[in-house]
């Protein structure tokens, strides 16, 4: 490396330590101001300098600005606790160091960790200030912590509760209700019942009353907590009431009213109220624009045979655009549709955990936010289980209708819950996310459809070739006969939602996106898995202001957001994505791929107009999410014969590995 030594570095951390445990503070303080990678080894030796000199704020502050950067660190959690610990703050401490033994990656981390809670609810137990209710509710809450798990079980939450009922926030404060949707008399889900019902999640805010004015017709969202009573609506020539028994309590109830004016609903009960929606505002020139995301579509699978095996998608975009280059940034869907979000990469974001909890929203500004500050009603038809509210993606949103893929959410009726969305919207101004995961199906082994099992011929399915995980499925020729009829199943179901969005709106009056996260390892032979039908997915653009062109423009899934806003007329902060040139932007000149996931290498891959660069570290992230930068195996490839011309042009690869450790510095163990 040329800017950054690592070995220079880690030098600098052993005589810094050292001269902590030997009292030289001077000293060593002198040297923590020359470290200028902050990773996690900075914020731990400062701290612990902190600590010594009895600066406990200081240290405090240091570590929660680091805990933003480093959300799975043992020894910034630990360190944090301690100083919580040492100015008096016993109850934060005790819930800190519960993170720290989820975070333990040793017995003898765990057992120190261990000893730690012992004492604190030692002195917790003989605090006198604290009543039996308090403790209570404080070891509960630890005990929450130690058995937690993560955002993929919504509607239950990551502690195993049901948020049917239950009032969540955003990164604004903003308030979010969860109710259940179309399940008839079901009013409650657990872990297990989860996946056979929908529920739909609004945004607005708990009262007894709610005052609203309107000059137009429009509809209000009500739901009810468990205790609740006749809700009352005063307003222009009105007068309702609307009794108990007829109010359903499974479900948001819309009420909608046509007379201008104010309007007061009360009740002699809490009730939750959503935002009330115009549903006749001013027409944008965009009116409605759609994302379409297919988990795990390749683009090397369609780039050639479109019209073969998705002839009505072929037919909606062939006089839109269609980009062919465009590279996912991560290699499974909880890292990369992050990046479709927020515009950044996955070191960037820092969603890629698969098992420990971190809210995207709270760490990163979501797109979504700028669609509906400028009149979108925006909304997500979801079935996708790392895209859920709890991981954040409620930001922004007024809407969300979810249920998990394997409960029997598939194509055919998340496409028919997204026109019935739009046609009872008609009148509306539309941002729309719809999850189509039907493809996961192929990798995970799983024949649900009859269109499919009665179109692949019985001779390739007579082994199962399972992967570790499904990112990880080796290639599979059989699998690829799947795949492509899976692929014609899934046109199918779209055909109805392309149809309706012509003869309802007209292709002037929308955009309409289709995109992808990933593509599958299984459908080429190659030990890196970070290869080009992994990498390369769909970019494609149908509406009134795109321009018909089949593109090789190089494009990035960070970029999806920032070209439709641009269409749309609408301002945002592209962080690291661009708005590409074919649309008036810069475009870019790299594209890059990354994995960093615990208990594999940090893998990194990079496109430019001329090669493909390959990074693999020799060991594994931990998973702290840490991992040792400094032996590494690297190549560079050219683009079109995917020949390994690392020695003719020496400089660029060295100069590519610069760029991807530097880069990635703070992930150095």
């Amino acid at each position: 490396m040329k800017d950054v030594k690592i070995a220079a570095i880690k030098k600098l951390e052993e005589e810094i330590t050292y001269l902590l445990n030997e009292g030289q503070f001077t000293e060593a303080k002198e040297k923590l101001d020359k470290i200028i990678i902050r990773n996690e080894a900075y914020y731990s030796l400062f701290s612990n300098y902190h600590y010594l000199m009895r600066e406990y704020q200081q240290g405090i502050t240091l570590l929660e600005e680091a805990i933003k950067e480093f959300p799975f660190s043992f020894e910034i959690f630990y360190n944090l606790a301690t100083l919580k610990s040492a100015i008096g703050e016993q109850i934060h401490s005790l819930w800190l160091f519960a993170r720290c033994l989820k975070l333990a990656s040793c017995d003898e981390d765990s057992e120190e960790v261990a000893n730690q809670l012992n004492k604190i609810i030692k002195i917790l137990k003989n605090d006198s200030t604290l009543i039996p209710e308090q403790l209570h509710s404080i070891l509960n809450y630890t005990q929450m912590i130690l058995h937690e798990g993560d955002e993929r079980t919504y509607p239950v939450n990551r502690f195993n509760e049901s948020l049917i009922k239950k009032i969540v926030k955003d990164s604004s404060d903003n308030e979010y209700f969860t109710e259940m949707y179309k399940s008839m008399d079901v009013k409650d889900i657990d872990i297990n019942s989860r996946y056979y019902f929908k529920t739909e999640l609004l945004q607005g805010k708990a009262t007894d009353s709610f005052s609203f004015e309107i000059n137009n017709e429009t509809t209000l969202p009500v739901a009810l907590f468990e205790e609740y009573d006749d809700i009352l609506v005063e307003g222009p020539k009105i007068n309702f009431c609307f009794p108990k028994n007829v109010l359903r309590t499974n479900q948001f109830n819309y009420f909608t009213f046509a007379d201008v004016g104010k309007y007061k609903v009360t009740s002699s009960k809490l009730f939750f109220v959503a935002k009330p929606v115009n549903l006749k505002p001013k027409l944008k020139s965009a009116q409605v624009i759609i994302t379409i995301f297919v988990d795990g579509l390749a683009n090397s699978v369609i780039e050639e045979k479109l019209n073969d095996l998705m002839p009505h998608t072929y037919n909606f975009f062939s006089n839109g655009y269609i980009n062919n280059n465009c590279y996912t940034t991560g290699d499974w869907t909880l890292p990369s549709v992050a990046s479709i979000y927020t515009g950044k990469t996955t070191l960037q974001h820092g969603l890629y955990h698969p098992s420990n909890h971190f809210e995207l929203n709270k760490h990163n500004h979501l797109f979504t936010k700028d669609f509906q500050k400028n009149g979108y009603m925006t909304t997500q038809i979801n079935n996708d289980w790392r895209v859920t509210p709890t991981y954040g993606y409620l930001e922004g949103m007024d809407r969300i209708l979810y249920q998990n893929y394997t409960g029997g959410f598939t194509a055919g009726e998340v496409v028919a819950e997204a026109i019935e969305h739009l046609e009872t919207f008609k009148n509306n101004n539309h941002f729309l996310w719809i999850s189509l995961m039907d493809l996961h199906d192929v990798a995970d082994e799983i024949n649900n459809d009859l269109m499919s099992q009665v179109n692949v011929s019985a001779k390739y399915r007579q082994n199962k070739n399972l992967g570790a995980t499904s990112v990880l499925s080796p290639y599979d020729p059989n699998k690829i006969k799947k795949y492509e009829s899976e692929l014609k199943r899934v046109d199918l179901h779209l055909s109805s939602l392309y149809s309706y969005l012509e003869s309802s709106f007209g292709k002037e009056n929308i955009i309409v996106a289709l995109v992808a996260d990933h593509g599958q390892t299984y459908l080429k032979e190659d030990d890196f898995l970070l290869h080009e039908p992994k990498r390369k997915v769909p970019f494609m653009l149908a509406g009134g202001k795109v321009e018909g062109k089949i593109s090789n423009e190089l494009c990035s899934i960070l970029d999806i957001y920032p070209t439709i806003a641009k269409l749309a007329d609408i301002k945002l902060d592209s962080n690291e994505g661009v708005v590409l040139k074919d649309f008036g932007g810069n475009g870019r000149g790299t594209a890059t791929t990354e994995t960093i996931h615990p208990n594999q290498p940090y893998l990194v891959a990079i496109t430019d107009a001329e090669h493909i660069f390959r990074f693999k570290t020799k060991s594994n992230v931990t998973d702290n999410g840490l991992v040792d930068l400094e032996h590494y195996e690297a190549q560079l490839l050219d683009l079109n014969t995917l020949e390994d011309v690392s020695v003719q042009f020496i400089d660029k690869l060295e100069k590519y590995v610069d760029i991807t450790i530097q880069r990635a510095i703070k992930l150095q163990s």
